[in-house]
């Protein structure tokens, strides 16, 4: 018998693809641009996490079209023949290699930052009384007693606002006649403000930045490498070593990007006042209102965030409709919204319907939020 030599494996080939993504005219796109022909060169360690398990590798630059309004792509492409990069050749593979990308939708990811908390509905309560002032107890005007906090402590500017009786009042009583007036007392009005219900957190909106993943499976024969990248994982090597990916760039040239540097956005409260570590689930419930719509001091009527100090120091109180300085409030927006709504409109205010939230920060308890650009 002649010996045999023994047999040396050979170590496969691998693939580098280089992914431009480009704007175009129109929606969904399918297809695909190849940048440059497909070469053949030597494997060649040239960093320490070039890892590649490879003698050969194909090293192949796409084009992959992306909508203009940044939806979804979806393309397929096969590798059928290759360029021998030391003879200039083409080759033509033996087991041609099938290659997938399937890109998201382009979003815009947000950093949000606590400003404070405000009442959802905001409320006046009258009393109709006699011998109305504005230290007077609640046998006398109910529940328009001035506040305490919890040690005790008058809450200053909770207390009642005393109006006279009269036909052109805030809100029109009875006199009565002059016995009662000797009897009984002078009869009035007791009102005050009061912030029954929800309270929601108000933040500002920060820096904003693009985001979207791109999922690339090659399919050899029966073989499958798969990677997944995006703009802050731009370079992915498969597990098996045989692919690697690296994603030069978004070129798309989105025009939609909603900028919210002129609004806040409102969040039902979870738990007590001030900075929230969890935002809930109550995604319905969220709003975009511009900041012109707020009193971050609390001292303007008819914007959200009114306080007691506002309500209690606007002039001519008395003469003054019901309700006056109270409007323009979450709740009126909220209203207004459910009927568009109800009138299969979209919502002015909402963000439901109109974008989608992400996961919150775990640490720093600052939301994370996006919205798809249509």
């Amino acid at each position: 018998m002649k010996d045999q030599k023994p047999r040396t494996r050979r170590r496969p080939l691998a693939l580098i693809i280089t992914i431009i993504f480009l704007s175009i005219n129109g929606g969904s796109v399918y297809g695909v641009q190849i940048l440059s022909k497909s070469k053949l060169e030597k494997c060649e360690k040239v960093s320490e996490s070039d890892n590649l398990n490879c003698t050969k590798k194909i090293i192949l630059d796409m084009a992959v079209p992306s909508g203009s309004s940044g939806g979804e792509a979806s393309i397929v492409a096969e590798v059928v023949e290759v360029e021998e990069n030391s003879t200039h050749k083409m080759q033509t593979l033996r087991v041609p290699p099938t290659i997938t990308v399937n890109k998201s939708s382009a979003y815009a990811v947000y950093e949000i930052t606590y400003i404070r908390d405000v009442p959802y509905k905001p409320q006046e309560y009258f009393v109709k009384t006699r011998k109305c002032e504005p230290d007077a107890s609640a046998k006398v005007v109910k529940i328009c007693e001035r506040l305490q906090d919890e040690n005790g402590h008058i809450i200053e500017h909770t207390q009642p606002i005393c109006c006279p009786c009269g036909t052109h009042r805030r809100v029109p009583s009875s006199c009565g006649n002059f016995f009662d007036k000797l009897m009984k007392g002078k009869a009035n009005t007791a009102h005050c403000l009061r912030f029954p219900g929800d309270w929601f957190h108000v933040f500002g909106i920060g820096q904003r930045s693009l985001g979207f993943s791109v999922h690339i499976e090659v399919k050899t024969g029966s073989k499958i490498s798969e990677v997944i990248v995006g703009p802050e994982n731009r370079t992915v090597m498969s597990n098996d070593n045989f692919l690697k990916v690296n994603l030069i760039g978004d070129f798309a040239g989105y025009t939609n990007i909603p900028s919210f540097e002129d609004f806040y956005l409102v969040t039902p409260r979870q738990g007590g006042p001030g900075q929230p570590q969890n935002l809930g689930v109550n995604f319905s419930m969220w709003m975009l209102l511009e900041r012109v719509r707020f009193t971050l001091d609390g001292l303007e009527c008819n914007k959200i965030g009114v306080s007691y100090e506002a309500f209690n120091g606007q002039p001519n109180f008395c003469s003054s409709p019901f309700w006056n300085c109270l409007h323009n409030q979450l709740w009126n927006f909220r209203e207004a919204d459910q009927n568009r709504i109800d009138r299969h409109q979209l919502p002015l205010y909402g963000v439901e319907g109109r974008f989608e939230r992400i996961n919150q920060h775990p640490v720093m308890f600052q939301e994370i939020w996006i919205s798809y650009l249509h």
